[in-house]
């Protein structure tokens, strides 16, 4: 039993084609044909069976495509945590130790000829760590009286009408034992037009501060660049030029937040041509570059410093007032600040 003989043959056909053989007689159908016959009739059932769709050919399961999802998203995020340590650590192996940076701010004007002498209205000393983003600020009143020249002493804004940033930078590196790698000097036009660049500032303009013919506002507002510089510069209060001081440190920490914005980067081509048209400094662009790196990087995990040398005030003969230094405080100050 399990196969039937096929009269005229010697082959056989497999029992279970039997049914499939019924329709005719069997002994009036060669082997060969009825052979043939069964194994179309084979091929047309596994065809049959394959077209049948299944689950996994209609359409992948919601929970496969959430694992994919899933493990898509790790993906990009170890790509970017990645990149984040790769950027912090070229930071650190281009610039590791500090940058001290003389920054200037010159009272010069449009309406000023070319190569006039000019005052430096504001000086600061500004250090960034660019493996850690720490910035620290130290200003420097501009009444402070000490020697411009060999043998020859004046207010320390005097320097840069006496000699220009080298003078300025040599006086600077006199008074606070700092060897100051770059400067960045900034007019009052320029300045007005960074701060616009940057689509204004936010800060504390207090309450009756300046002039209300000045329609600066009370409180936190927004200050165009005109209105920025008109705080940075004002003398007119008690403090008079200490004040004038903590307006421009907190100027600066209000920018330096600003920078940090995420929406910062839509701004950043008109901030780059009006820097270039009106910022001169002696930074080059390998420096900037892992410089505003780090501190877009690390800016939000360290808070900026800020200090300013002191002096006691005296009048000279001339009936000028002046600040003496007051070298005993200062020495701590700068100790603190090269630290």
């Amino acid at each position: 039993m399990g196969a039937t003989e096929t009269s005229g043959s010697p082959r056989f056909v497999p029992v279970t084609f039997e049914g499939l053989l019924a329709q005719k007689d069997s002994s009036t159908i060669p082997a060969d044909e009825a052979r043939a016959s069964a194994h179309e009739a084979t091929k047309d059932l596994a065809s049959s069976r394959s077209r049948e769709p299944t689950a996994k050919t209609r359409k992948p399961s919601a929970r496969k495509e959430a694992i994919a999802t899933r493990k898509q998203a790790a993906k990009e995020a170890a790509r970017e945590k990645a990149a984040r340590i790769a950027a912090a650590k070229e930071a650190a192996q281009t610039s590791g130790e500090p940058l001290d940076v003389l920054v200037l701010g010159v009272d010069r004007r449009p309406s000023s000829a070319e190569g006039e002498s000019t005052r430096s209205d504001t000086m600061m000393l500004v250090r960034v760590t660019p493996a850690t983003g720490e910035v620290k600020l130290l200003s420097v009143p501009r009444d402070l009286y000490v020697e411009v020249e060999s043998g020859e002493k004046d207010r320390i804004n005097t320097a840069f009408a006496y000699g220009g940033i080298e003078e300025a930078r040599a006086v600077m590196e006199d008074l606070t034992g700092v060897e100051i790698d770059n400067y960045v000097i900034v007019d009052f036009e320029g300045f007005e037009k960074v701060i616009d660049a940057m689509g204004k500032v936010r800060v504390d303009v207090g309450k009756g501060v300046f002039p209300e013919h000045w329609n600066m506002g009370e409180g936190f507002e927004r200050l165009n660049g005109h209105k920025a510089l008109k705080y940075a510069r004002y003398r007119g209060t008690p403090g008079a030029d200490l004040d004038r001081i903590d307006h421009q440190q907190k100027l600066l920490a209000a920018l330096r937040r600003q920078a940090l914005r995420w929406d910062i980067v839509t701004r950043l081509p008109a901030i780059i041509r009006v820097t270039n048209e009106n910022v001169n400094t002696d930074l080059g662009i390998l420096q900037v570059i892992p410089l505003a790196r780090a501190l877009v990087l690390n800016g939000e995990d360290n808070k900026m410093t800020t200090a300013e040398l002191e002096g006691h005030p005296k009048s000279l003969s001339d009936g000028e007032q002046v600040l003496v230094p007051d070298d005993e405080a200062n020495e701590a100050i700068l100790q603190d600040f090269r630290q």
